[in-house]
This record gives C-alpha cells, sequence and structure tokens, in this order.
C-alpha cells in the first residue's frame, strides 16, 4: 500500500478562493457525493460507483441480457453494491469484456466529487487511464479535477450563487430531482455553516482528514501514543489528546483547539476557515 494524501483545510481554502466560494460550499459537495471521504475506509481504493447504465451505453448493450446486474439500459440505484461491492462490478465488468478496462472506467465515478470517468477531459485529464491513476494517489488529486470539472462545465456561478437546483441538474444529471440531490447538498451547506461558526464559538477545531494524520503523528512525538496515523479521529486519538492535556497541565477536554495546536507545533492559523 502505498502512502495516500488526504485534503487538508488549506488546500480547501486554496481550492474556495479559486473558485469564489466558501469553503463550506465543497464541503457541502464532497459531503454529497463521497460522504466527506475520497477513500475507503481502511483502504487505499478511492470512493468510487459503477453506473451499468452507461456500461451498457459504452459496450452496446451487449450485456445486459447474460450480466443485468452490471449491464442495464437505465439507471437502478438497487444494482449497488457500495464500498468495495462497486470494485467487484467494476472488475467483473473488465473481466466480461475481454479485459479491455476503458468502458468499465468510463463508466465509473470516482473519488471524493464522483466525477465519471467519461468527463476526464473536463477534469484536465488526457485519457480515463491518467484521471484513474490520478485519483489513486490522493485528495488533492481529487480536488484538483473537480475545480477543472466546475469550470470547463461553467457552474462555478452556480456555487457562487448556491443555486443547488442547477447545480445538481448540471453535476448530476437530469434524475437529481428523484434522488433530491439539489435538497441534500442546501442541508449539507447549512450544516457546514453550522459547524464553521460552533467552531468560532467554542475555539475548537473539526480537523480535515489530512490535518489530522499531521496532528496525530505529532501526538506520536511529543507521547507514547503509537497512533496509526490514519486520519481518523476515534477513541484512541482522544485519549493521547487528553494525555497530552494533562502532561500541559491543561484540562484533559479531549478537544482539538488553537492551544492544543500550538503546543504541538502545528500551524493552526492554517485550519482557520472563512464561513
Amino acid at each position: 500500500m502505498f502512502p495516500i494524501s488526504y485534503l487538508t483545510r488549506r488546500d480547501l481554502s486554496i481550492a474556495a478562493e479559486e473558485l469564489g466560494v466558501s469553503v463550506a460550499v465543497i464541503q457541502a459537495v464532497s459531503k454529497i457525493e463521497a460522504r466527506s471521504s475520497g477513500f475507503i475506509k481502511g483502504t487505499d481504493l478511492p470512493q468510487i460507483l459503477f453506473e451499468g447504465h452507461k456500461f451498457s451505453q459504452f459496450t452496446n448493450g451487449r450485456f445486459d441480457a447474460e450480466y443485468s446486474h452490471i449491464s442495464h439500459k437505465s439507471w437502478d440505484k438497487s444494482k449497488y453494491k457500495g464500498g468495495r461491492g462497486e470494485y467487484d462490478r467494476l472488475i467483473e465488468a473488465i473481466t466480461v469484456n475481454n479485459n479491455d478496462p476503458i468502458p468499465a472506467l468510463m463508466s465509473t465515478s470516482w473519488g471524493m466529487f464522483q466525477i465519471m470517468g467519461f468527463n476526464h477531459k473536463s477534469a484536465g485529464f488526457s485519457s480515463v487511464i491518467d484521471l484513474v491513476n490520478a485519483i489513486s494517489l490522493g485528495e488533492q488529486s481529487h480536488l484538483v479535477a473537480f475545480i477543472s470539472f466546475i469550470k470547463s462545465l461553467g457552474l462555478s456561478d452556480e456555487l457562487q450563487s448556491k443555486d443547488w437546483a442547477e447545480f445538481a441538474k448540471a453535476y448530476n444529471g437530469a434524475s437529481y430531482k428523484k434522488n433530491k440531490y439539489d435538497l441534500k447538498l442546501a442541508s449539507a451547506f447549512s450544516k457546514a455553516l453550522v459547524k464553521a461558526r460552533e467552531e468560532i464559538e467554542d475555539d475548537t477545531f473539526q480537523l480535515e482528514r489530512g490535518d489530522a494524520v499531521a496532528l496525530q503523528i505529532a501526538l506520536n512525538v511529543y507521547t507514547e501514543a503509537a497512533l496509526v496515523p490514519d486520519g481518523w479521529i476515534g477513541p484512541k486519538t482522544i485519549t493521547a489528546i487528553k494525555n497530552f492535556q494533562k502532561h500541559q497541565s491543561l484540562e484533559p477536554t479531549g478537544k482539538i483547539d488553537h492551544t492544543l495546536l500550538k503546543l504541538l507545533e502545528l500551524d493552526h492559523s492554517a485550519y482557520l476557515l472563512e464561513i
């Protein structure tokens, strides 16, 4: 397993500035598209969804009869397996097509922002293989592809005005209403704003995964926590934070605040987000 790079708050701030939106807008899209993570937990596998109706389209329906679970004329939510199960479907699609990967890769949505393989050029890549290889390296590539895709489709204005219906229509297709993508995006945006305001009021941070990795590494340096730097803030990380706070004669709250980050020599100013 090669090391994967994860998004940091600084990455989000830079992207938000480039698109002329707040960080909460980007967080909302990632939350709905891939539940805020570009990789399946505990793996080095990017989040994907294999779309059987697209595979049918790219293979002229040759496999619809015998392999209807991976090749069908119209979109069918019931065909999804989710998580690693989507890779089973992807691999089967490649196998039945004489190991030609292109139609299957083109029929799959990739990463934190679920960009379809057939949109690789709009995402800034000359081929779907290049897109997949980049997405596999880390979440920064997911964000770069997202920015390119948004600019290519001219959707910056919709994001800036929070016109979730028009954005969802262009980003998710005409069936967005059936899946209530616009309502889900609006809700996710509102929740992101609430969290941002709570951070300001409580002087605490809910870190991006890349920032959490840096925090875990710092805790390992300053304590004997022996944390796995995976970016997930679980019970072991919270315990390590409390132990460090006790050692520094601080109240062991387990919360991530300016004082904690400063004592761990982490650039807490980079974690600040503008609402």
